[in-house]
């Protein structure tokens, strides 16, 4: 990974929108200026990766080390009707200085348009997470609550975030999900996952999503982990998460799980 994270973010930095120093939704505050010891060794950045179906843009925030050989992202948010993995990435991006040679990013929400209606799909009806284009994807019935959506890969926020996975490749992928409380249990990953599921005090836990036998499951996990040498992961918190457990153990415990904290 040795310059390729520098790389990444110089052609992001042309190509899309860039912001130094922003803060992401939730977080009211900026984040604290990083030691002068650092300020030669660190970045800050802000891109927009796509935008929504109606027009809101997803933004993904980066600090660490240009030339980060460990680097973690943490995905706050896919379906709207899920909102406290935004908590934990506002945590996160308040209180997290990587270390030395890692780097942070984090996306507060994929999914801003479900998260303005407090719905579980995007504007389309497309739940976010059986859109991704793997041998598990099938046609499901318009309408309903795992609507994959028309074909693989149709939603223009699938692909935003298929575009930046591809580019950043981040070692690690928190993505956070509600409600069925446990760590998703994915097998090439299982020592980041047993991490995990100690620091949050969350079981290991087995989360299908109905796609056929011997098929990868249509969702960000499942595609990112047979296209990469990155694990993702699936977090799953309780219907109703404590302020401290989504903020505080829920950040930490992500960040030293990782190692960059």
């Amino acid at each position: 990974m040795l310059r390729r994270l520098g790389t990444f973010l110089v052609a992001l930095a042309v190509a899309l929108v860039v912001t130094a120093g922003a803060t992401p939704a939730p977080a009211r505050s900026a984040p604290a200026a990083a030691p002068a010891q650092q300020a030669a060794t660190t970045v800050q950045r802000t891109v927009v990766i796509g935008q929504s179906v109606r027009g809101r843009s997803i933004r993904a925030y980066y600090r660490g080390d240009p030339r980060a050989t460990r680097v973690l992202l943490v995905l706050g948010q896919m379906h709207g009707d899920e909102s406290a993995g935004r908590s934990t990435v506002g945590w996160v991006w308040q209180h997290v200085r990587p270390r030395a040679g890692t780097g942070l990013w984090v996306i507060p929400s994929i999914n801003p348009d479900g998260a303005a209606r407090h719905r579980r799909t995007n504007a389309r009806g497309v739940d976010l997470n059986r859109n991704w284009p793997t041998s598990g994807w099938r046609r499901t019935a318009k309408g309903s609550r795992y609507y994959g959506g028309p074909r693989p890969g149709s939603e223009p926020e699938t692909k935003a975030l298929m575009r930046f996975l591809a580019g950043a490749r981040p070692n690690y992928v928190a993505s956070i999900h509600q409600p069925l409380h446990g760590v998703g249990r994915s097998g090439p990953g299982i020592a980041w996952e047993r991490r995990l599921a100690r620091n949050l005090a969350l079981p290991l836990r087995s989360f299908g999503v109905g796609n056929p036998t011997g098929t990868v499951s249509p969702t960000m996990t499942g595609w990112y982990n047979q296209r990469y040498r990155g694990i993702a992961t699936t977090i799953e918190y309780g219907a109703r998460p404590s302020t401290r457990f989504r903020t505080v153990v829920a950040g930490r415990g992500i960040a030293r799980a990782a190692g960059i904290y």
